[in-house]
């Protein structure tokens, strides 16, 4: 799944990134067009720190900037993906209000892009909702990781002991060996074969 999120990030970036830059530059085109809807909104809620619409559309696309350009990174996904969809609604409720159009073509168009638009807010919940299965993956192989060091621990933990025993059995061969010569024996033939390997 990691390779196609990859890739679509992009894709879906791309339209924040270029509406939050020509915002940025030129507000005056949208600020006119969400400006009927937005300035009675505005001009009830205190807290808003300014009721100019011009400038209500450049943090908005100060803001479509900065989240685009986070999803086109990757960084902070789940918080990135709630900002844009909560820019969406502004969006939603100003933009595109086709039922005031006279033209059936405009009106159509006008239709297309709200759903368009509604299309995306719900893409955008269902990414912002999805379970977390990251640190799950991680923490699994972080396991593997950690077997392997301490299977690899182990076997030479093995070899060594292997060795010290293969060394201690050698030894004590060479020893019996060494007693039945100095009795005048012959040594035995499983103590002749120890010292042989």
């Amino acid at each position: 799944m990691r390779p196609i999120t990859t890739l679509a990030r992009p894709f879906v970036a791309a339209p924040y990134i270029i509406i939050g830059l020509e915002t940025l530059r030129d507000p005056g085109p949208r600020a006119e067009q969400v400006a009927p809807t937005v300035k009675p909104i505005a001009d009830r809620l205190d807290w808003l720190p300014t009721k100019d619409p011009e400038a209500l559309v450049r943090f908005q696309g100060a803001l479509s900037l900065g989240t685009g350009a986070l999803l086109l990174t990757g960084r902070f996904r789940r918080l990135t993906t709630f900002l844009l969809a909560a820019q969406l609604v502004p969006s939603l409720l100003t933009e595109h209000r086709y039922w005031t159009e006279d033209d059936p073509e405009r009106r159509a168009s006008e239709r297309s892009h709200l759903l368009k638009n509604a299309g995306l807010f719900g893409a955008l919940l269902m990414v912002a909702t999805e379970p977390r299965r990251g640190p799950r993956a991680a923490q699994l192989r972080r396991q593997a990781h950690e077997a392997r060091i301490q299977a690899a621990a182990e076997a030479k933990a093995l070899r060594k002991q292997t060795a010290a025993e293969i060394r201690n059995a050698r030894r004590e061969a060479a020893r019996r060996v060494r007693q039945a010569r100095r009795r005048g024996a012959r040594p035995t033939r499983r103590a002749a074969r120890a010292l042989k390997r």
